[in-house]
């Protein structure tokens, strides 16, 4: 008895701290799996400030001539390449004209030199990898680009080459545009508008420019690979809050993007949307060009779905690739424009699509065919991650969802689809109910007896209808002996049309 009073104590003090160790190394476990969670690297991209990036190779392998210079070079990603130059030159053109001797207030490009080397360490930390250039070639490299961009800028505003001699010739145009946007050929924004305002005052360019930043004649720039096929005026249609972004890349994608984003009314995240251009069509859904709107405009409001109109060329494919890949690596970016571009892929599945889609004044392409078209659009997307938690388009996709998924919806357009989608058709289709509505009035007359007949007459065809179909539910059946209110058949005729139907000869043609 005395051993069973000892053991039962001693068996109770063993469990005890048995459940404390197990509950000591849960706790270990929890905090070693929330550092886990929250890996450093993060925290280190965030601290550094980096923003201009190598694009990832499960990118650049998709389309690798969307992200590499094709003429010119900027920065240090593609400095020395030898494709590239032949810009070389051009670029020290720029350079030697703007700090010319003979002008008499030309800026001391020592002085402009001494305020880069200050910003150099600060201008490398926006670069994702460490440079092996050293100090002299990078001050210098950020000099002649810098200089090379912003009289670029200023002498493409108010470019005309019937009157001067240009060194930029007309066909460059489109392929620096094309250049200077690429997530590698960037400048951190703060030298460039350091040298900007360097050299401003000294400018021979237009007087113009002057009373302009360096954001506005950058944005003025880039306009027309996004906004040419917009109704939105040109003054008022790029506007950046802030310093807008660390280079141009980012200013131009923070200028498109929506600045009002709904706060998810439906609390739920983005909803899978794989429906068509086609599908949509099936259920009811009529897409339409937007008016007066932003480039990543999409509402939904009764059936109509309205789209910014978009043209697909191989320098807006590079546009939305290379801004794709910046908010791919960026930490704490939305990614609007991943959400728009798989917005346009789950749209768009065949050269249907794209066909149904041109038609309805949304979009324009100059990639061949509407198969080849649809493939390429397509392929935006491949190697990407969705953005289903931030899309600014969740509460329209789940808008979407919720017409399409009405049974209602679905058999009124299903119906007009099928018996009324032309005008042949639907004379053809009303022409039958006429048909069989005549049917079913014969029908009526010739199985009725003269007691059911004087009914049908006083009550009208649709009362007698109702009648017939009461009578298995035990209505009384009519009078049989009720008088008949005609005697010959043109008084029917006559009760049918409404007038003398019969003395019309127009009448008698028609029945022959």
């Amino acid at each position: 008895m005395g051993t069973k009073l000892i053991k039962i104590p001693l068996q109770t003090i063993c469990r005890w701290r048995r459940a404390q160790c197990i509950a000591r190394r849960a706790s270990h476990t929890l905090v070693e799996s929330a550092n886990l969670a929250q890996p450093p690297d993060l925290t280190n991209q965030t601290s550094n400030g980096a923003s201009i990036y190598r694009v990832p190779d499960h990118l650049r392998s998709v389309e690798p001539k969307a992200y590499e210079p094709n003429i010119v070079s900027v920065g240090p990603y593609h400095h020395g390449a030898p494709h590239l130059q032949a810009m070389e030159k051009t670029k020290g053109s720029y350079f030697r004209g703007l700090f010319n001797p003979r002008k008499p207030d030309h800026p001391n490009p020592n002085a402009v030199r001494e305020e880069l080397k200050q910003m150099e360490q600060q201008a490398r930390s926006f670069y994702s990898e460490d440079l092996k250039m050293n100090s002299d070639q990078f001050i210098h490299m950020m000099l002649v680009d810098s200089c090379f961009i912003i009289q670029l800028l200023r002498e493409t505003r108010e470019i005309d080459f019937s009157k001067k001699s240009m060194q930029i010739q007309r066909w460059m145009l489109p392929v620096l545009q094309r250049d200077l946007i690429m997530l590698e050929n960037q400048l951190p924004m703060f030298v460039l508008n350091k040298v900007y305002d360097l050299t401003t005052s000294s400018s021979s360019t237009c007087e113009a420019t002057e009373k302009l930043g360096l954001k506005e004649l950058a944005l003025q720039y880039f306009e027309p690979m996004m906004y040419k096929d917009l109704d939105t005026p040109k003054n008022g249609a790029l506007g950046v809050e802030g310093d807008g972004g660390s280079h141009f890349l980012e200013l131009f994608r923070a200028s498109i993007c929506p600045t009002e984003v709904s706060q998810n009314k439906f609390l739920v995240k983005e909803p899978h949307m794989f429906r068509s251009v086609s599908d949509l069509k099936e259920s009811g859904v009529k897409v339409k060009k937007a008016e007066n709107c932003q480039p990543l405009d999409v509402r939904f409001k009764k059936g109509v779905l309205k789209i910014a109109p978009v043209s697909m060329d191989d320098y807006r494919f590079t546009l939305f690739r290379n801004m794709v890949a910046f908010e791919q690596c960026h930490f704490g970016c939305k990614p609007h424009v991943t959400a728009y571009v798989f917005f346009l892929d789950r749209l768009i599945n065949s050269g249907e699509d794209i066909g149904l889609l041109h038609y309805s004044g949304v979009l324009q392409h100059t990639l061949g065919g509407n198969k080849h078209a649809a493939r390429l659009v397509n392929k935006l997307c491949k190697e990407v991650a969705g953005a289903a938690d931030d899309s600014y388009l969740r509460d329209v996709l789940w808008e979407i969802n919720c017409y399409c998924n009405d049974g209602w919806h679905q058999k009124r357009a299903k119906l007009k689809h099928e018996y009324f989608y032309n005008v042949w058709v639907s004379v053809a289709t009303i022409a039958a109910i006429l048909v069989l509505y005549l049917t079913i009035l014969q029908t009526v007359w010739e199985l009725g007896d003269d007691g059911n007949r004087a009914h049908m007459l006083r009550t009208g065809f649709w009362r007698s209808m109702a009648d017939a179909f009461a009578i298995p539910f035990g209505v009384s059946k009519p009078s049989e002996n009720a008088p008949v209110p005609v005697e010959n058949e043109a008084q029917i005729l006559e009760w049918f049309f409404g007038y003398k139907a019969c003395d019309d000869p127009n009448f008698f043609f028609m029945s022959c």
